[in-house]
């Protein structure tokens, strides 16, 4: 599997060539689940199997060719249960709600979550992170990088941060790594930027800018784009 940079916040790997993934939509408010049904079953490369009414018991959720969930929560919601249900069969979680906080981001990639979105603003790249978390990558609003910390008691996203401090990757070392305006990329991308947004404000080309990217992701020994930045951030919080 390739993987490319695209114009929003995740770096995706998308192969036409892969079969597609097949998705349940559990969420509980029917005019929700008519809009956001609409956008994964008119997606490329998903096989949108049905929605669910996510308060019914998991045992009625029709799962058994799924390989993505994606559960939209509530400010009120707590859906660490139905995570640890669904990651436990090896089904993949993608959550998109409101009310994030700090303890919330926390508890849902502690309980098998990869996935995180704002429900308000990401319902137009809703497909493409359905897909990249089908092909195995973490994905997560821009507005919620700051709400999530490392730990490493916790496995999943998180434990590739502790792995690079394991390897005496001290933040200091990371950001030394670094070019000047590779750290100039990455710092505006932290912040929850686009691509686009990151060549406006340092007058460069949108090429240019993912040239930097993808050397940093070389010198981080990072994966994609969403590990570089949590690993920016990791540095930055501890300056």
């Amino acid at each position: 599997m390739q993987i490319r940079a695209f114009e929003d916040e995740w770096l995706v790997g998308e192969d036409q060539s892969e079969p597609r993934a097949s998705v349940v939509l559990a969420d509980a408010d029917p005019i929700s689940r008519r809009v956001l049904g609409t956008v994964l079953r008119d997606a490329a490369q998903l096989q949108y199997i049905c929605c669910v009414d996510s308060h019914r018991p998991l045992e009625e959720w029709p799962l058994s060719q799924a390989d993505v969930v994606v559960l939209s929560v509530g400010p009120q919601d707590d859906p660490v249960p139905i995570v640890r249900q669904l990651a436990s069969r090896r089904i993949r979680v993608l959550l998109i709600g409101t009310g994030w906080s700090r303890y919330r981001v926390d508890a849902a990639f502690s309980a098998g979550a990869t996935g995180c979105l704002v429900k308000d603003t990401e319902i137009g790249r809703l497909a493409t992170a359905t897909r990249a978390v089908a092909s195995g990558h973490v994905v997560m609003s821009p507005q919620l990088f700051g709400l999530f910390t490392a730990s490493p008691r916790v496995h999943g996203p998180r434990a590739v941060l502790a792995a690079h401090r394991s390897e005496a990757r001290s933040p200091e070392r990371l950001l030394r790594a670094l070019t000047e305006r590779e750290r100039e990329v990455l710092d505006l991308l932290a912040d929850g930027l686009s691509t686009a947004e990151v060549a406006g404000a340092l007058t460069l080309s949108p090429a240019t800018v993912k040239s930097h990217v993808s050397h940093s992701l070389s010198k981080l020994g990072a994966r994609n784009r969403l590990e570089a930045v949590l690993m920016m951030q990791q540095a930055r919080s501890m300056r």
